[in-house]
């Protein structure tokens, strides 16, 4: 029995479609699901053949698919493009190692890559089997879902379950990582976005990313800097200062009469009444 069933040939052979024979290929499997179509591509300029699973089992459906994926080999080869598939482990693999050879970080710094990588990156993208990702199945919005995945990861159940047993603390009193911080700081979430846009920037450098993106990270968790306007009770409050300041009551109350308070200007007035006298005189100093 043939190892390929439902050969297929277009293009003059540039485009072949086939099947393989499960009860060939997996003879021990008691049943066996429905064959998916797998395509073989010519690459003018390039030796032998690009051979890989349409994932389809309908065949109009495999065809198209098929057909987009030599339109796109074609130009990528034209532009000197890789032709072979990279997943993100792999790329993030070599991408690390080039970087080690060539001494680009201080040891602390390589520390920080090695352990991020494994614990957030290579967790993220990857596939439902657990499987890495292809760095072209990593769309914009696949990249994008990072943050709200990063941001939450300690409170998710993966992350629960660590914090419950940590395999270094296996001798310890307490095996658990519960001082673990939940939320992100900014400054870590940027320097993440700084290596992964690095790794990807050099994926397509190299010719195995067909698309560029850049990753932003979220800007919520950054404090504010400039303070909220007044709301009601302290509109109250500033009024009622002004004025005690105006006609020398309340706390402002002085049987002398000051030379301030015959010309003082309404900033006078805001800067004394928030403020005091001292910082009012330095800002007419200014």
């Amino acid at each position: 029995m043939a190892f390929y069933e439902d050969k297929r040939e277009h293009y003059g052979g540039a485009l072949v479609l086939f099947r393989r024979n499960l009860a060939v290929a997996v003879p021990n499997a008691k049943t066996h699901r429905q064959a998916n179509w797998y395509m073989r591509l010519k690459i003018g300029g390039r030796k032998g053949y690009v051979t890989r699973s349409t994932k389809l089992t309908i065949y109009e459906d495999a065809y198209e698919y098929a057909k987009s994926e030599l339109l796109r080999l074609q130009q990528a080869a034209k532009l000197g493009h890789s032709l072979d598939e990279y997943t993100f482990e792999q790329h993030w693999q070599n991408w690390f190692e080039r970087n080690v050879k060539n001494g680009t970080w201080t040891a602390s710094r390589q520390y920080w890559h090695d352990k991020y990588a494994a614990r957030y990156f290579k967790q993220y993208f990857k596939n439902k089997d657990g499987t890495s990702m292809l760095l072209n199945d990593i769309t914009p919005s696949v990249a994008s879902g990072y943050w709200d995945w990063r941001i939450g990861f300690w409170d998710s159940a993966e992350g629960k379950a660590l914090q419950k047993y940590n395999p270094k603390r296996r001798d310890a009193k307490t095996r658990g990582t519960n001082n673990v911080r939940k939320a992100p700081a900014t400054k870590t979430l940027m320097m993440e976005q700084s290596a992964l846009n690095q790794i990807f920037y050099d994926a397509f450098e190299r010719g195995r990313l067909q698309q560029v993106f850049k990753m932003r990270a979220p800007a919520k968790n950054r404090t504010p800097a400039r303070r909220a306007g007044f709301d009601a009770e302290e509109y109250d409050t500033l009024t009622r200062y002004l004025r005690s300041y105006r006609d020398c009551v309340g706390v402002f109350a002085d049987k002398r009469l000051n030379a301030w308070h015959k010309t003082a200007t309404t900033a006078d007035v805001l800067f004394c009444a928030v403020f005091g006298e001292q910082w009012a005189a330095c800002w007419r100093s200014t």
